[in-house]
Formats: structure tokens, C-alpha cells, sequence
């Protein structure tokens, strides 16, 4: 303790000299005066006759002299020194020796003191009977009598007997059950699995946590060991919490520590959930027996323990370096192509296959969202097939692929808000219901332009990653950065490094898929062809890319047809996902798209039957909308030599059945085309009361710098109380407006098309 230095009384200061006082030099008082100058003017009889006085010196106090100070050598100016806390004598100096508490004295008295202290031990909920010894005291609870004696519960697992002649200084009644009771191990029989105690009165004892210790290990050595091997072991284990499920018996939690991932069961009562403080992203410590369901490991809970601090971060960072080793991509495969524009994107699709990966490693849901035709469908399928191998691969849930995956196909070429809402409510249903995590959404064909902006901002709100494989125009692109980068988290778009939609979407997701899981590419590397033709892309990777899916394809039908593949067959193959597209709808289509598009090797008998149904139909439906619809189209060649084609789809076309207004369009423009050839500037335009679609040859492109996009763009700015929007690829479009402002707003395009030079 602190105490005062008894040298200098706390002052820190003592005198070592004396001099002459300076005020009274030395004599001890001050000059005499007169005592009666003093008093005030009062008369005479009034005044007491004073003789003259001395006064002592004040400065002084009448010795003469004065001390000089200088500092206490013994505290050294700190006027404190450190005592015992016991006795009270000095053991050092202060501020030095503040961590010192007793003499050398009182520490001896204290240590002999513990030393004749008899120590009583409380066992944790881990310790069993074998861990006990014999002649030690041990705290427990009284549990339950007899006439014999009462039984001692030290914890959840050991239990003993205190016969009541081994009882030393109490009555037998003095014993109730819940009482608190020191006892002594008297015998330990192991094979009878018995434990009996006796007991002396003890006071003055020392308590003492006996606790066992586990070795932490990884998850990852769990299922290296074996899991029959393991099972039944103790373990610890630290991860963070990806998912929590009350199940109707006990509560189960999905954790990793980022080697693999495990269940921990924690049973309170059936259907209540247990440690209530553990949630989603909580770093815990578990402590349990290995168990096996359903072929997945399951840790029987013994206890958990939230990390905080120095430890939460260190298993995070753990964690977070072993996930992303995980995660990574196969950043450096070989393109099915070459192409200089994808050898540009490689690093982009590689962060979007790295994402990927690690959203499934976290945890989370994943949605697809794909544009409604063949190359969105192509891409969709693609990833899917690379995606539910890791996806099983990476979880503990064996339906996986049904509750951390969902694909859906968007009508609209972006992401429209009717798509969005589904996917936010649906999220925050699994999140409340079964825990899960909010999901990752994967946008391919579609979410690249502002139109998606709306719907991206909104999903953006509940911190959803979103990356985006596309290949419409994004607007303006400013070092390799569009407008709509800044609400998203990756982007592919060979736009970006200076390429155009030619390079589909449905080719880019299929490099992706190679990245994220290069195992499917036999199953998937057709598929860009496909899309290509679907999308009347051209080019010299198209053409590549056309060229491996004709030797796939054949090679693939020789367990089938045996039949040497073309273009046209590509063509009807895109044909007929476009015309299932149509009655799809919002389904994903699972099985049935995978036929059409030639995905299941095994079954490629299937695909042909399946092909040749699908054809008739659509081309029957086809041939009967061109019997209305292409004597109605108005055609004139433009001054500058365009040849300008119009529809009106709302009268001469059928409604709500295939083609589709879109698809109206290409088969009429396509017909116009075959009879000019391709090398003729053709636009066609179909309208409806508050829409039109546009398609246009590469020759308008080329020669007119036609660009449907930019078209949009002037039309916005020049007519905004149509309330426009629309785009699409340079060549390929649609236009959305107002019905009272159709003929201003189509006007006004005519006029700007042939204005072109």
C-alpha cells in the first residue's frame, strides 16, 4: 500500500541548513513603534497610555533564522513510499515498487497458510469418472437419499454415494436435497462404474476449477481421420455460424473455419432453440462429440462459446485467408477460341468465377437471372452445370442445389423490377425461415445498361453482391468503366475493353463456367454456338465458336442419329429454345432446357425427337404469322438509300401467342433480307400502340454508323414527354413510349434514320 514518508511527512522536501532571517536580520523582531499611532482620532480620556512595544518577526517567528529545503533523500521528492499491506513496513519506493504488496515476512506467513489449505475442486462438464482421483475433496450437490446414505451429483456425468457411517460431525438429517456439500473421494471403482466419498467437516479450503482441456483442431482433420474413425471423439472446433436452422428437435448450426464445414446440434427441449445468443456470422467455439447424419458430420454440442476480441478476429482472419485459397479460380485456362477482346476480359472473369466460388464457399444462396432466349438460356445453363458440383462439393445440405440455388429467366432484356421484388422477398423468407444468408444474384444476358439500375439499387439496399455477365451496349465507357459499375460488384462486358455484343453472352458465361469448374466443359463447350446463332452475332470468334459446336454436336449424335451437324441445325436449335422460352415464362425450365439444348450427352436421342417436335410446331406457328404479317408490311428506300421496312404487329399479327412481337419482327426482317441480301442497309421496325422493335442489317451498321442505342438516346432528349426508354445492341432493339405520342415519337426515328450518311 501507499503511505506517507515518515522523513519529510509527504512533503518530499526536508531542511539542511538555516540562515538569517532576511526580514529582521537575524534579531527576531520587527522595529519598534509607537502602540498609541495605531489607534484612530478618539479622545483623549478615551486612550490607555501604551509604551513602546516589540513585535516578533513573522517571516521567522522570532528565532532569527529560516530553514532551507531541499529534497528527501529517502522518498526521493515523491513524498510517498509502498508498505506492506500486512504489517505496514516500508518493502520500496514510489511510483517503482507499486506492484509490491507484501514483506518478505507476510509472504512466507501467506505462502505456509495456502500451503496447510485444503483444496476443493469443482468439476466442469467434461470431466468424467475417470479423470477423478482418490483422497481429493470435491465440491458437489446433493442429488438425492436414502436410508443408507445420499448421493452426490459433482456434474452432469459423475455421480457418487456418501454412506451416512462415513459421516464425521453431522446428523443424518442435517443432509437436503440441493444442499451445496464438500466431500472426499473415499474409492473409485471403475468396472462397477461406482463412486463412494466420506465426510469430514472442512473449513478455511481453496476452490478450484478442474477443468479438461481439448486440443483445437481443424474441421478439415476431422474428415481426413475418417469420419466412423472419429466418431464419438471429443473435439474443439472454433468457425463462424453461415447458417441456423431450428429444426423440430434440436437447433442445428452450419459452421466453418474455413478448411470445411460442419453441423454443431444443440438440444435444449424439442422444437426450442438453443444458445438463442448464437446467430448468423457469430464466431463461436464448440466443444462436442463427432456424430454422423445422413453421411455429414454432426458435432453434438457440449458447450459453445461466442469469441469476441482478439480471438474473433483471429479465427476471421484465419478464415477469410483459407476461404479465399479456396476460392480461387482457374484464372489461366485456355479459351474454347481465340479471341484478343475475351484474352482482355480474363481478369474480369476470373474476379466474377472467384465470386462465385466464394459466395458458395460463405454460405450463400445464389440466384441466376438470365434473359428469356437462346443466348440467355445458353449462359444460364452453363454456369448452372459448373456451379451444382462445387456447390454440392463446397455444403452440408444434401438438397443444396435446391435450397442454396435458384435460376430464373427475365422476359425483359435487364432486370426488371417485377424480377427484383421476387428475388428480395423470396431471400428474406429463407432468412427468417431457415437462416440462411442473403444470396448472391448472378446477372447474365441482361444488367448491364442503366435500365437496370433501378432494380439493381434496390437489391443493392440489403448488401447483395451482384455480378453481371452481359453483352448489351452499357452506354458510354470511361477507362474501362460504364455507368452501371458503380452499383455493381463485378462486370463482364466486352464492351468494357473495346469490344461489341457479337462476343454473346452466352459465350462469355461459358468461359466463366470453365473458370469456376473446368470439369464441365465437354458438357457446356457447344453451347456458345448455339447462343451465337440464337443471336445472329458474326465475327471471327463466332465463327470459331460455330465451328466447335458443329464437331461437338456431331460428335455427340453418333449415339443417336449419327448425322453430320450445320449451321441450320444450330439454327433450329435456337429456334426452339426460343419457342419453349415463350411458354417457359418465369420457369427455369430445369430438364427440358438441358434437352433442347444438347447438354445431356446420354440422352441425345432425346434432344433430336425433342428438336424435331419442337420445329414443326414453331415453324407452324411461324408460317402462319408470316401469312398476315408480310403483306402488310410497308417498305420504301430512304434517300440515303436505306431500305426502310414498317409493321403494325397490333393489327396484322397475332396476339399473345409465339412469335412473340420480337421475334415477329426478326422473322419478317430476316425475309427481307434473304430477298436483298445481306450486304443491303435494311431496318425493319414493328409497332404497337406503346411499343416498336427494331432490326437492321450489319450493312446499316457498317456504312451509317447505325446505332439503335444512341437512336434512344437523342429521341429521350428531344421528346421527353414520351416517357421513353429502350435499347438493346446496335442493331437490335426495342422502343418503349407512351400511346398518345407513338406517331411523334416513330416519326421522328424515320426522320433520323434517313438523315444517316
Amino acid at each position: 500500500m501507499i503511505k506517507d514518508c515518515k522523513i519529510c511527512g509527504g512533503t518530499g522536501k526536508k531542511v539542511i541548513k538555516y540562515d538569517v532571517c532576511p526580514d529582521c536580520e537575524g534579531t527576531g523582531y520587527q522595529e519598534e513603534f509607537e502602540t498609541k499611532k495605531h489607534f484612530k482620532s478618539a479622545s483623549k480620556n478615551s486612550k490607555y497610555d501604551f509604551d513602546d512595544a516589540e513585535i516578533p518577526c513573522s517571516k521567522c517567528e522570532g528565532t532569527g533564522k529560516v530553514p532551507v529545503y531541499g529534497l528527501c533523500e529517502f522518498c526521493e521528492g515523491t513524498g510517498k513510499i509502498i508498505a506492506c499491506d500486512e504489517c505496514g513496513v516500508q518493502i520500496g519506493k514510489y511510483p517503482d515498487d507499486s506492484n509490491k504488496k507484501l514483506c518478505k515476512n507476510c509472504q512466507k506467513s501467506k505462502k505456509d497458510e495456502q500451503d496447510n489449505k485444503k483444496v476443493v475442486y469443482v468439476l466442469d462438464e467434461f470431466i468424467t469418472m475417470e479423470d477423478l482421483e482418490e483422497g481429493k475433496f470435491y465440491k458437489g450437490r446433493i442429488s438425492r437419499t436414502e436410508k443408507y446414505g445420499v448421493f452426490i451429483q459433482l456434474n452432469d456425468k459423475v455421480r457418487g454415494l456418501l454412506r451416512f457411517k462415513e459421516v464425521v460431525g453431522r446428523k443424518n438429517s442435517d443432509f437436503k436435497i440441493g444442499d451445496d456439500i464438500v466431500v472426499q473421494l473415499s474409492e473409485l471403482k471403475l468396472g462397477k462404474r461406482e463412486v463412494d466419498f466420506r465426510y469430514i467437516p472442512t473449513s478455511g479450503y481453496e476452490l478450484k476449477k478442474f477443468e479438461k482441456h481439448y486440443d483445437l483442431i481443424p474441421i478439415a482433420q476431422i474428415f481426413e481421420n475418417g469420419l466412423e474413425n472419429m466418431k464419438d471423439k471429443v473435439i474443439k472446433i472454433r468457425g463462424e455460424v453461415i447458417q441456423a436452422v431450428q429444426t423440430p428437435g434440436p437447433t442445428v448450426f452450419t459452421i466453418t473455419d474455413g478448411t470445411e464445414v460442419g453441423w454443431v446440434a444443440a438440444f435444449e427441449s424439442a422444437g426450442v432453440r438453443a444458445n438463442p445468443e448464437v446467430d448468423l456470422g457469430s464466431v463461436i467455439e464448440v466443444v462436442g462429440s463427432v456424430g454422423v447424419r445422413d453421411g455429414k458430420l454432426q458435432i453434438e454440442r457440449m458447450t459453445i462459446d461466442i469469441l469476441e476480441g482478439a480471438e474473433e478476429k483471429s479465427v476471421k482472419d484465419t478464415i477469410e485467408i483459407q476461404l479465399d485459397k479456396k476460392a480461387e479460380a482457374k484464372s489461366d485456362i485456355e479459351f474454347l477460341v481465340e479471341s484478343p477482346i475475351l484474352e482482355k476480359l480474363r481478369p474480369k472473369m476470373a474476379d466474377v468465377a472467384k465470386r462465385i466460388r466464394r459466395a458458395m464457399l460463405d454460405g450463400r444462396p445464389l440466384i441466376l437471372r438470365h434473359h428469356a432466349d437462346t443466348d440467355g438460356y445458353s449462359g444460364g445453363i452453363a454456369l448452372e452445370k459448373a456451379i451444382l458440383p462445387v456447390l454440392n462439393e463446397f455444403s452440408m445440405d444434401s438438397g443444396a442445389q435446391w435450397h442454396y440455388y435458384r435460376r430464373s429467366p427475365s422476359k425483359a432484356p435487364f432486370y426488371e423490377l417485377e424480377d427484383v421484388t421476387k428475388d428480395i422477398i423470396f431471400s428474406l423468407e429463407d432468412y427468417i425461415r431457415f437462416g440462411q444468408k442473403m444470396p448472391m444474384v448472378i446477372l447474365v444476358d441482361n444488367g448491364s445498361t442503366n435500365e437496370d439500375i433501378p432494380a439493381i439499387s434496390e437489391i443493392k439496399a440489403y448488401n447483395v453482391e451482384v455480378v453481371v455477365v452481359d453483352h448489351h451496349y452499357p452506354g458510354e465507357v470511361i477507362d474501362g468503366r460504364a455507368e452501371i459499375d458503380d452499383y455493381i460488384d463485378a462486370h463482364v462486358n466486352p464492351y468494357l475493353v473495346g469490344g461489341d455484343s457479337n462476343l454473346t453472352a452466352g459465350a462469355l458465361a461459358t468461359e466463366v463456367a470453365r473458370m469456376i469448374n473446368d470439369d464441365v466443359t465437354d458438357l457446356i463447350k457447344h453451347l456458345p454456338g448455339v447462343a451465337m446463332v440464337g443471336d445472329h452475332a458474326t465475327g471471327d470468334e463466332v465463327n470459331q465458336y460455330i465451328k466447335l459446336a458443329l464437331e461437338t454436336l456431331t460428335e455427340n449424335s453418333k449415339t443417336a442419329s449419327a448425322k453430320e451437324y450445320t449451321f441450320e441445325d444450330l439454327d433450329t436449335i435456337a429456334l426452339c429454345m426460343d419457342f419453349e422460352a415463350f411458354y417457359l415464362k418465369f420457369m427455369s425450365g430445369n430438364g427440358i432446357v438441358e434437352d433442347i439444348l444438347a447438354v445431356n450427352k446420354e440422352e441425345f436421342a432425346r434432344h433430336e425427337r425433342l428438336i424435331n417436335i419442337l420445329y414443326h410446331r414453331a415453324m407452324k406457328m411461324v408460317d402462319r404469322q408470316m401469312k398476315s404479317v408480310i403483306p402488310s408490311i410497308k417498305s420504301r428506300e430512304l434517300s440515303n438509300g436505306i431500305l426502310l421496312n414498317v409493321i403494325d404487329v397490333e393489327k396484322y399479327a397475332h396476339k399473345f401467342t409465339f412469335p412473340a412481337p420480337g421475334k415477329t419482327c426478326g422473322f419478317a426482317h430476316d425475309s427481307i433480307v434473304k430477298k436483298h441480301g445481306e450486304g443491303t442497309p435494311i431496318v425493319t421496325l414493328a409497332y404497337g400502340p406503346d411499343f416498336s422493335v427494331v432490326r437492321a442489317t450489319d450493312a446499316v451498321s457498317e456504312k451509317f454508323s447505325f446505332n439503335l442505342n444512341l437512336i434512344v438516346s437523342q429521341l429521350m432528349e428531344e421528346i421527353p414527354e414520351a416517357s421513353l426508354d429502350g435499347g438493346g445492341h446496335e442493331c437490335a432493339g426495342s422502343l418503349k413510349f407512351v400511346e398518345g405520342l407513338r406517331s411523334k415519337v416513330l416519326d421522328r426515328f424515320f426522320e433520323i434514320v434517313e438523315s444517316m450518311k
